[in-house]
């Protein structure tokens, strides 16, 4: 079966920035994610503080578990696994990045009614910036995203211009002051869907997501993926392990480098840990992103 983009979806892609595909999960499949993600988040009730695999709210509490974010849920359950090589998905993401790609990273943005705490304005690059910018993140609805629940908020277009500050009083903190910055958001594209659909974004995009509101679930698994002859400027701790994240394609040794703006995430965040701690500095005080 042809799981590719079309060329239409190809180019609307590389003109805004970002795609949006329908009923790209079968229900069955979502079905097991989710029963999985339950599975998994039993076990959070049984910790106190953030690890490897929970990021947890402030209200945290054994007998009313907070759970932000789950980390590389790949290594934790096969459905997952199984997720990371899902075919429907695999070919769209060959469509834009080539044959050659591998996982830079995998969580699940919970956004339950106990922690859906908003995520301010940010690029994904800012965090991990790369040799050449072939890199994208493919984000999973498990759940039914609507306007109360936690949306994602794009930019169009954004990914072609300039990469903005994420620092904040000479720190790394993972937001954009957007006023400071100057940054028009009169376009900005709120997006909903039904659980199956898949987002897919440019690296350098601009864009956020909303508190959840209701009293409802709002789970979004995100894959980042980079070419393979794209090469984390940060450096590399491991390059066995580097090279087993491949999802495709073989080990390329000598990274592209092209002209794309750049900006290192240092010095490092007063508030260690992910992206919600991170802007804690910024957002402890926000209760909504205006647009």
């Amino acid at each position: 079966m042809n799981y590719n983009l079309s060329n239409d979806q190809v180019n609307e892609y590389n003109e805004n920035g970002y795609l949006i595909v329908e009923n790209v999960i079968h229900k069955n499949f979502l079905t097991e994610l989710n029963s999985a993600t339950d599975k998994m988040l039993k076990y959070a009730a049984l910790i106190n503080n953030s690890d490897e695999q929970f990021d947890l709210g402030d209200n945290h509490t054994s007998s009313k578990p907070s759970v932000r974010r789950i980390k590389q849920p790949q290594n934790y359950n096969d459905v997952f696994k199984k997720l990371l090589f899902y075919p429907n998905i695999i070919q769209k993401v060959i469509s834009l990045l080539g044959n050659n790609f591998r996982l830079h990273n995998g969580k699940m943005n919970l956004k339950s009614p106990s922690a859906g705490d908003l995520v301010d304005w940010h690029q994904d690059w800012a965090f991990y910036p790369h040799s050449n910018d072939d890199v994208l993140a493919v984000g999973i609805m498990l759940d039914d995203m609507t306007l109360d629940n936690g949306t994602v908020l794009f930019v169009p277009g954004s990914h072609k211009g300039e990469v903005y500050d994420h620092h904040h009083n000479g720190y790394f903190a993972g937001a954009i002051d957007t006023k400071k910055s100057n940054i028009d958001l009169s376009n900005v594209k709120e997006i909903t869907g039904k659980a199956g659909t898949i987002t897919i974004h440019h690296a350098r995009l601009l864009h956020a997501s909303k508190p959840n509101i209701s009293k409802s679930n709002r789970r979004f698994l995100l894959w980042e993926f980079a070419a393979n002859d794209a090469w984390p400027l940060m450096g590399i701790n491991n390059y066995e392990e580097f090279n087993k994240k491949i999802i495709s394609g073989n080990a390329i040794n000598n990274p592209r480098l092209t002209q794309v703006p750049v900006r290192m995430p240092l010095p490092a965040a007063i508030n260690q840990g992910s992206i919600f701690e991170n802007q804690k500095t910024i957002t402890k005080n926000k209760k909504n992103i205006l647009i």
